[in-house]
């Protein structure tokens, strides 16, 4: 029963960002799953304002 209930629990979303080659913030994503390639990294959240731009070093998440 326990593992029924283990299956039905919404796990909690983690946030990436997907990197350009210089680094800049290109594409945001939470998803419950790391996503496939290389250039994505997690961040501890998800901020519009990035896109564009270098992430700050506060917000990569530590691993």
């Amino acid at each position: 029963m326990r593992q029924i209930l283990s299956l039905l629990r919404r796990r909690k979303p983690r946030h990436f960002a997907l990197l350009d080659e210089d680094g800049r913030c290109r594409m945001l994503l939470s998803s419950t799953h790391r996503p496939a390639g290389a250039a994505w990294i997690e961040v501890q959240e998800a901020r519009l304002s990035w896109i564009g731009h270098e992430l700050p070093a506060e917000s990569l998440h530590a691993a």
